[in-house]
């Protein structure tokens, strides 16, 4: 109904010869200007499509924010929205008030913008007997102030009143405006207030918040000191706190989205955790559906540099996922270091067992831990995954010998220069982790294959019993791996080497591949096979292309 009233032409009604606002000022012969008021009288109809700005505004808003992403808080947006909307009605005080004032001294002869002091200087002796000047005076006087000064004075006004600082430069001189004064007064009332409420939300969202995670972090600390922990640990907990207050403000992850649908909450999980679900090797056999209800199941979690993650003996049915960072996984006498995309303790989330591995972040480390209760409840829905899972996840190679042959190469390559010749013995690397490099063949083996199939394939196995069957699976099979290693080094050639020839200089890209490796890094490069004389065998790995592999 509003729209209708707005749209209506009634400006057409000028057409008729006796629709006008008479002007008691208006000189014959000039032009009729009374046409004009008339037109913007009629055409005020117009101000009702006001009601469709706060909609319209929201809208804007919400559209910056989630489309155009921009890098803005929507509490300060939400101000600078208010702010605006308070603006504008400082605007429209403004204009009422000149409006009325100027009808006012054509009415009674005297107003504001004749008197002294107040819209501008006027007379030396002015105030001497009254303030106000004579109506000739003042209108010969008037014309000659400009049009954008009467506004600025009129905005001035309207401002005070907004923010109830009434310096008493400008005042009503007659009734028409001191009835007008008292009705902006009210409503600068109203407009202050808002305003100052909306200052006050933004406010409260930017420091609630930070008052909340520091109390916490108060108490937490009080509580350390009680009780006598020690520093190690205290720096543990001041990197993990700082943080997370880094990452999310203290907030829990998607914890905004808790109450929405299933589906929607499953699309904003994967939607941000993408990046890392694409670098992770196991999770690229899985189908989507399954995957979408995985990810919904992970818990971040944060390490610092030199924290245990897990301790051997533990009993914790929960394994990890490397999203950034460095971890060393200690098993028996072996020492692997593990990075981006790779994972650990999938042995006792999927049998139940108790740690074997002792696990120790190399450098700040951002984990996603699934837990067993959770992936249970999704393996309800998808019965197939049980078994294969099983098999998938405890059967996975680690690249830890690949990632020391691109760290030489790297080093090598920033000592000697970029167009350098680079020879990298592999029997130096795996003389000096032997046992690393028997640890990463372990999976491949057949004695450890065969019997991670048969342990998939059993509906129930006592936790006890599985890790004691794991370990003693392991062991065999290592002496497997190491007597095979041991026959094939002996048919070897005491001179095999492996050169890398510098074709071009490597870029930043390589580089950082050494430090965030993943199971599968190099695949996605344009690249050239790499032979391993020592073990004879074809890692399937590939360098970068700024590279050339040369057996001599």
């Amino acid at each position: 109904m509003l729209d209708i009233v707005a749209v209506l032409p009634l400006e057409l009604l000028l057409f008729a010869g006796d629709v006008r606002v008479s002007l008691e000022d208006e000189v014959a012969g000039e032009v009729d200007l009374n046409w004009w008021t008339t037109r913007w009288i009629l055409r005020m109809n117009r101000m009702l499509f006001a009601w469709r700005i706060e909609p319209l505004s929201e809208g804007i808003l919400q559209y910056l924010i989630y489309d155009c992403d921009v890098d803005v808080s929507e509490a300060f947006i939400s101000f600078l929205r208010a702010l605006a909307t308070y603006l504008t009605m400082a605007h429209f005080l403004a204009c009422l008030w000149f409006a009325t004032s100027d009808y006012g001294l054509h009415r009674y002869g005297t107003s504001w913008l004749s008197t002294s002091g107040m819209l501008t200087y006027i007379a030396p002796v002015a105030a001497s007997s009254h303030r106000a000047l004579s109506t000739t005076t003042s209108e010969a006087f008037l014309e000659s102030v400009p049009l954008g000064r009467k506004y600025l004075r009129s905005l001035h006004f309207s401002m005070e009143c907004i923010t109830t600082l009434f310096y008493g430069d400008i005042l009503s001189m007659n009734r028409l405006e001191l009835v007008v004064e008292i009705a902006i007064t009210l409503w600068a009332i109203y407009i202050y207030g808002a305003l100052v409420g909306a200052q006050g939300e933004l406010l409260d969202s930017s420091a609630r918040r930070e008052a909340s995670f520091e109390q916490n972090l108060a108490e937490l600390q009080l509580y350390l000191v009680q009780n006598d922990v020690p520093k190690i640990l205290k720096r543990h907990i001041k990197a993990y706190y700082a943080h997370i207050w880094h990452r999310s403000h203290g907030d829990k992850d998607f914890a905004v989205i808790e109450g929405t649908s299933r589906a929607l909450h499953e699309d904003v999980v994967v939607a941000t955790l993408q990046d890392f679900a694409v670098r992770v090797e196991v999770f690229r056999a899985l189908d989507e559906p399954f995957l979408r209800a995985l990810l919904v199941c992970l818990q971040y979690v944060v390490c610092s540099q030199g924290e245990d993650v897990v301790v051997a003996g533990d009993v914790d049915r929960s394994m990890y996922f490397i999203a950034t960072g460095r971890i060393r996984v200690q098993i028996e006498e072996t020492d692997t270091p593990r990075g981006r995309g790779e994972f650990f303790g999938e042995l006792s989330l999927l049998y139940g067992v108790s740690r074997i591995e002792t696990c120790v972040a190399m450098t700040v480390a951002e984990l996603y831990r699934l837990d067993h209760e959770p992936y249970e409840r999704v393996l309800v829905d998808f019965p197939e995954y049980r078994v294969r899972n099983k098999l998938a996840w405890s059967t996975v190679a680690s690249s830890s010998f690949d990632r020391q042959v691109l760290e030489k190469s790297v080093q090598a390559r920033k000592k000697q220069g970029p167009n350098a010749i680079i020879p990298i013995n592999m029997r130096a690397i795996a003389a000096e982790d032997e046992a690393n490099r028997v640890e990463a063949e372990l999976p491949r083996s057949y004695v450890f294959l065969s019997t991670m199939e048969m342990l998939a394939r059993l509906h129930e196995v006592d936790p006890l019993e599985a890790k004691d069957l794991i370990i003693k699976c392991r062991t065999g099979a290592r002496k497997h791996v190491k007597k095979r290693q041991h026959g094939v080094a002996l048919n070897r050639s005491t001179g095999a080497a492996l050169t890398i020839l510098a074709i071009d200089k490597p870029t930043d890209r390589h580089e950082d591949l050494v430090q965030h490796i993943s199971p599968r890094p190099l695949q996605t490069l344009k690249q050239a096979p790499i032979f391993s004389e020592y073990a004879g065998d074809r890692l399937g790995r590939r360098c970068p292309a700024a590279w050339t592999i040369d057996l001599s």
